[in-house]
């Protein structure tokens, strides 16, 4: 996978799923680019200058850089798998950019795992690895058949909290002891019927406002500042870094 911008390429360089290989374009150069050069030459990485890198990235937000990324979001579940007691599930989110912004969303309250389905799903894009701003490489993400997935997490003792415009119990009141998965789903269709009829508790975001929802980025900020402020999780999320 090609990806691309300064931050996402920053970040990779920073965790454990490094590039392949850099590219950046001919003639482009800051204190930034020079510093993803330092840390790409740090690690043994091959830089390619390169002459029209929009064409490469099949877009002009490049900024100037970008990296060739193996295994990103290529993760299964299995019977080994160790996640951690809070886990967010996302059901068809189809928008790239909501899926992006969604990563970011959990870094940002270290929510550190997350599952979803490639197959309906945007899943992990050029341009959601954009949105997120990195945030995607200090996740992991488990590419799941969600009704699998879903026996999986009820076997091993977690409750499924649904989001819904109709939940039958706030965001404010709902109860997130023990093992969680925060379930979001779809621009338009919101949790399948088969997931939602298998729901532990089924919540709401009271809206006092004039439009009748949340996007989906909007809506898990909502409910997962709520889950930090009453367990105290309030990890932050690492910024992006000045080289």
């Amino acid at each position: 996978m090609i990806i691309y911008g300064i931050n996402p390429l920053l970040e990779s360089l920073h965790s454990s799923l490094k590039p392949r290989r850099v590219m950046i374009q001919k003639g482009k150069s800051n204190p930034r680019i020079q510093g993803i050069q330092k840390l790409a030459a740090q690690n043994t990485i091959p830089i390619d200058m390169v002459a029209n890198l929009e064409k490469l990235c099949g877009s002009s937000q490049h900024q100037g850089v970008a990296g060739d990324v193996s295994g990103l979001g290529e993760t299964h579940l299995t019977d080994t798998t160790q996640l951690a007691d809070q886990v967010v599930m996302l059901d068809s989110i189809q928008d790239p950019h909501n899926f992006g912004a969604s990563m970011r969303v959990c870094d940002a309250f270290g929510f550190t795992d997350v599952i979803y389905h490639k197959g309906n799903s945007s899943g992990v894009t050029p341009a959601a690895v954009k949105v997120s701003t990195g945030a995607i490489f200090h996740l992991r993400l488990f590419e799941s058949n969600l009704n699998k997935a879903v026996k999986w997490l009820t076997s091993r003792d977690y409750r499924l909290c649904v989001l819904e415009a109709e939940g039958n119990v706030t965001i404010y009141d709902a109860d997130y002891t023990g093992r969680i998965c925060i379930v979001m789903g779809s621009e338009g269709f919101g949790v399948r019927h088969n997931i939602l009829r298998q729901a532990n508790q089924v919540m709401s975001i009271p809206m006092r406002g004039h439009v009748s929802s949340l996007n989906v980025s909007c809506a898990l900020t909502a409910v997962l500042s709520e889950i930090a402020r009453q367990t105290s999780n309030t990890t932050v999320a690492s910024q992006p870094r000045d080289v």
